[in-house]
């Protein structure tokens, strides 16, 4: 029998095993990449959220990284939940090892994983492996499946990954021994309205920058952060807005949050505000996000405009989405 005969009969057996599970796929598309389902949980890592499809619309980068774990070297596992689409993953599940740690001039890893995704109506994995062992060092230290699962297959409810709108991915590095480490990725306010108001008084008379009072929102406080003469591009031509995480000591142990905010000049009058919608990670290291341009500084002196009236104007930022990214 051929090798890519033993792996498609042996895949068929795993199936009949648990249960004759049934996917609205083949569990083998012809390539390199082996899939199979087990019942046993991977030891080394896992990956928890429960808001996928919502995060996947508002995420701005193309992937997201996990939080660390150690297998000789530290690692991230970095999704792309739209596909890695420079690796032909359009419209699937990527799911790529990223190390962290510099391994120095001249050191390199040779490993082999899998990737698992869990079926919470049948309760087992969907295990994806490439057979090849994988070479990471300090230029190479990416590697992972760009075609993991395709996006249709994932979302449809009778496959069970997606479950009220939670997965779990895991990963398995099987020549390390190391002790099992989790994180949960969750969402902090799916039903509530978020936004915080300031209204600014004598707005020519503002010095390069200033902070809004302390506010509180998903429990982290915050203020708001203008130039009103312009930052960074926007400097003397816009006005700069930033959110500003005050509490950012507290992101510790791998931590960190993802926002989705608009940064809002309001109209005062019936006209349409002046805003930009920005999504950013809040890290201990990185704790201000915003936007240069949120509004024209000529719009925003033009009486007729209507943005400010007798000297005052009002900026407001609304958090849309608030993720924890944390250990457990």
């Amino acid at each position: 029998m051929a090798a890519s005969d033993q792996r498609k009969a042996a895949g068929k057996l795993l199936l009949s095993i648990f249960g004759g599970a049934q996917y609205t796929f083949s569990v083998h598309d012809g390539t390199e990449i082996v899939r199979s389902v087990r019942k046993g949980p991977p030891i080394h890592y896992l990956f928890e959220i429960d808001s996928f499809e919502s995060f996947r619309n508002t995420l701005a980068a193309p992937n997201f990284d996990s939080t660390e774990f150690d297998v000789e070297g530290y690692r991230v596992l970095s999704i792309y939940p739209n596909g890695k689409q420079e690796d032909n993953g359009k419209d699937h599940i990527s799911l790529y090892l990223k190390l962290v740690e510099k391994l120095g001039h001249g050191r390199s890893i040779n490993a082999t994983y899998k990737f698992f995704i869990y079926d919470y109506r049948r309760k087992i994995y969907l295990v994806v492996q490439e057979l090849q062992v994988q070479h990471f060092d300090d230029i190479e230290n990416e590697q992972g499946i760009s075609r993991v699962l395709s996006l249709s297959n994932f979302t449809n409810t009778s496959n069970g990954f997606l479950m009220n709108d939670c997965c779990m991915f895991r990963v398995e590095v099987t020549t390390m021994n190391t002790i099992a480490q989790n994180a949960c990725l969750r969402a902090l306010n799916a039903q509530r309205d978020n936004t915080f108001s300031w209204p600014i008084q004598h707005f020519s008379k503002l010095n390069e920058d200033e902070y809004s009072d302390q506010f509180t929102m998903e429990g982290h406080s915050w203020k708001l952060l203008i130039h009103p003469r312009g930052f960074g591009s926007g400097k003397g031509k816009s006005l700069s807005m930033f959110l500003v995480l005050i509490d950012f000591s507290d992101l510790t142990n791998g931590r960190k949050l993802h926002a989705r905010m608009e940064l809002r000049l309001k109209n005062l009058r019936s006209g349409p505000h002046s805003s930009q919608i920005i999504s950013a990670w809040y890290t201990r290291s990185f704790f201000s996000w915003g936007h240069d341009n949120v509004a024209s500084l000529c719009d925003l002196h033009n009486l007729e405009k209507g943005f400010k009236i007798d000297d005052k104007l009002i900026v407001e930022v609304e958090l849309k989405q608030l993720y924890l990214m944390k250990e457990n």
